[in-house]
């Protein structure tokens, strides 16, 4: 953990609403730490929210707030299935703009204030929102609890996951990487992937630095 990490929670709300006691989590869980940092976002809005968990065995959790007229849903993502494909392309941010859903982001509990502010822009915007949370799964991924955070920012590094907003038709990366870390060194922290062929490697690479170009034509 970096030393700026250490001191995150005395810039986030102090109030807490997600209550550690009352779940089950297991040790490092990345689905916790980053319901835990939508709650401190959303304040007393989280005393409205409904989850609903998927029945596909996909690992996605979704968080439903009502906000005015419109709705905000949350996708906590902690990739249950291990499916490659599932790990370097995410569909369904794309799926929410082609929707016309007035406000779309990706986030991760790695970058706190990153997704702080979309959540309460998605709060204080008009219309629905949807905001894609990618969270590292000790247990599933296959590394040791204490590599969350880190993990969690490999993906974003990499670009396996780009942080990045579409208001009204318009994209922003919020975090940029002109510098990527080598997709491989991403997926091979994770022993759930060390049976990966270089070929599966090298395709992984290639879909990812694909999907980053058309995401930084969009932004352009």
């Amino acid at each position: 953990m970096d030393t700026f990490s250490l001191f995150v929670a005395n810039f986030l709300p102090c109030k807490e609403y997600f209550v550690p006691e009352k779940n089950h989590a297991c040790p490092g869980c990345g689905l916790a730490l980053a319901v835990r940092q939508a709650y401190k976002a959303l304040e007393k809005d989280v005393e409205k929210a409904v989850w609903q968990v998927s029945q596909g065995g996909d690992g996605i959790s979704l968080l439903r707030v009502k906000k005015g007229k419109a709705d905000m849903t949350l996708c906590f993502d902690n990739e249950a299935g291990g499916n490659l494909s599932e790990t370097i392309r995410k569909r369904m941010p794309s799926d929410a703009v082609a929707e016309g859903v007035s406000y779309v982001a990706t986030a991760s509990p790695s970058y706190p204030f990153d997704l702080n502010e979309k959540l309460k822009k998605a709060l204080d915007g008009e219309g629905r929102a949807h905001i894609h949370i990618l969270c590292p799964c000790p247990v599933g991924w296959q590394f040791e609890p204490e590599l969350t955070v880190k993990i969690g920012r490999y993906a974003v590094e990499s670009r396996a996951f780009p942080l990045y907003e579409v208001q009204g038709g318009t994209y922003r990366l919020t975090v940029s990487t002109p510098k990527p870390r080598v997709v491989a060194e991403y997926l091979k922290a994770q022993k759930r992937f060390e049976n990966l062929s270089e070929t599966d490697m090298e395709e992984a690479t290639k879909t990812i630095e694909n999907d980053y170009r058309k995401l930084t034509d969009n932004v352009r």
